[in-house]
This record gives structure tokens, sequence and C-alpha cells, in this order.
């Protein structure tokens, strides 16, 4: 089977790791704002077994083997989570700190990690404390919202290349909209905080109003988002953290964890532990043209 094997990281790629991958004419080697990357073309009867073999000797290195249509052409669609993904922040956190409730939030984020709750039932208790807190405070949470490292430069990569770039996230729209237009992004969604105005001031009612963006509105949201584009689902990448982001990796044609938990990382079919996103254009972008169709 036909595959491209790319490779990145922070510092240089051992040799020792590059021998292991099936020798090959084509190679695409070169230096980046983080590290170094090295791109492939070459052919192997099982890719699974060659990727889990590579990662487990790769230690930082993010190791990518790609097949199908992406080890040939660019994606045309990269789709991403926002919370600790596009942004190093959570928007849940930020709001609680200024509605005084971060230590409840935090208790309830930590029933939710020993799987008492689920997704939609943690995010309607958190966000069932902010009620009463005014959405002028949206303006100043926006501001501390912090983008990754090489995040701007994904983005710049992604559409130099021709791509449609969005974010799908467990997070608010009312913050995830102004951060999208700022960005230029080409689509994103979100969960609405609903508001109501109390003594001629609009605050938060303590619930979110329509549906609940959770790990299969995401996977909906890269289906939809690429057929309005007119972008076949397997030529579509997804970048995310969490286990919310599972949904959306099963159903793109590359899934890619950053910097994420380890059950998310293991589902991944990349895993890139370093904190620059901008790698994630070396698997998502970094093509190679097969050597076996000239």
């Amino acid at each position: 089977m036909e595959i491209r094997v790319t490779l990145a990281a922070q510092g240089p790629i051992p040799e020792s790791l590059v021998a292991l991958i099936p020798s090959t004419g084509h190679v695409i080697s070169d230096e980046t704002l983080y590290g170094q990357r090295i791109s492939m073309f070459t052919e192997h009867d099982d890719p699974r077994a060659l990727c889990a073999a590579l990662r487990a000797v790769a230690g930082d290195v993010a190791v990518g083997v790609v097949t199908g249509p992406l080890a040939k052409v660019p994606a045309r669609l990269l789709l991403m989570d926002v919370d600790s993904t596009l942004t190093t922040t959570e928007a849940i956190d930020l709001l609680a700190h200024h509605a005084g409730v971060g230590p409840r939030v935090a208790e309830i984020t930590e029933r939710a990690m020993r799987g008492e709750l689920d997704f939609a039932q943690s995010l309607t208790e958190r966000v069932a404390t902010l009620e009463g807190l005014p959405t002028a405070i949206f303006t100043e949470v926006g501001q501390a919202m912090t983008l990754s490292n090489g995040a701007a430069e994904l983005i710049a990569a992604a559409h130099a290349s021709g791509a449609k770039v969005g974010v799908t996230s467990g997070g608010f729209t009312q913050l995830v909209a102004p951060l999208a237009e700022r960005l230029g992004l080409d689509f994103f969604n979100a969960n609405q905080l609903e508001t109501h105005h109390v003594d001629g001031e609009e605050r938060l009612t303590g619930r979110v109003s329509g549906p609940i963006v959770d790990r299969d509105q995401k996977a909906r949201d890269l289906l939809r988002f690429a057929h309005a584009e007119g972008i076949d689902p397997a030529l579509t990448v997804a970048v995310g953290d969490g286990a919310n982001d599972l949904g959306m990796f099963a159903a793109a044609g590359l899934s890619v964890a950053y910097c994420a938990k380890p059950v998310t990382a293991a589902a991944a079919d990349v895993a890139i532990g370093f904190p620059r996103l901008d790698a994630v254009a070396a698997f998502a972008f970094n093509t190679v043209r097969a050597p076996l169709e000239a």
C-alpha cells in the first residue's frame, strides 16, 4: 500500500527513527519555526503496524503514517477544537473566575473526569453557576483567551494551501464568534449562552440555548461544513485534545491529537505532544508526490 510517513519535532529528528521507515527515493526534509519535519512517500503492507512501531520509539517526535488521498494531496478542510487546542485557555474557567465560582466549576469538572457526568451534564451544571453574570464581561474574557503557539501560522498555511479552516467548540458563541472573525476562519460552531435583561442590563440566565456541542455534534459539524464546501470528508483533518473530539476524529480523513489527554492521543492518527500547533501543517499539507507515479 502506498503511504506517506511524516515526522515532526521541536528539535532534530533522530536518524535512527528515520531508518525504521522503508527506503524511499522521495524525501522532503526541512527546518520549521518549531524545529524539523520530514515527509517521505513509500509502501508498506501494514500501515497501522508501522505507525505503532514508530510511535513506540519516537519519544517527543510526532509520527504520522498517512494512507488514502491525504497521502498524496493536501487537506481541503481543517477543523479544530478551541479550548486547549486553538487557544491555551478554557472559556468556562475564565468565565467562572470572573463570576467568582471557580472552585465550584472545578469540582464539577472533577466529577466529569471521574465519569460521574457526561459532557452535556457537566456543561449544564457549570453554565448554571454563571447565572446573573453580565454579558459585558465577554469583552474582557475574550481578551484573556490566548492563542496556542503556532495557531496563526497554521491558519495561514491552511489558507495558503487552499483549504478551508473552521472550529467546533464546547465553549461559547459569544467568545468563539469574535475569535473566528479576528482569525479569518471560514466557519465555526459553539454553544449559545442564553441571556435576558435585568434592570436594563443583559445577563446570563445560567442556561444554554439550542443544541449542545458535544462529541456527536462535532462529528456532524465536520460533515456539514465539508458538505457545504463540496469537500470529500476523506480530505479533512480534525484537531483536538479531549474525549469530546473523538467523534470528529472518526469522521475526518486524518485525526490529530494536540497536547492531548492519553486516551485521545491513543485514538488519533497523529499525536503532537509539543506545544506548536503549526506542526499540524506537516501532516495536513506537507504532501509529496509518489515516485511510482512518475
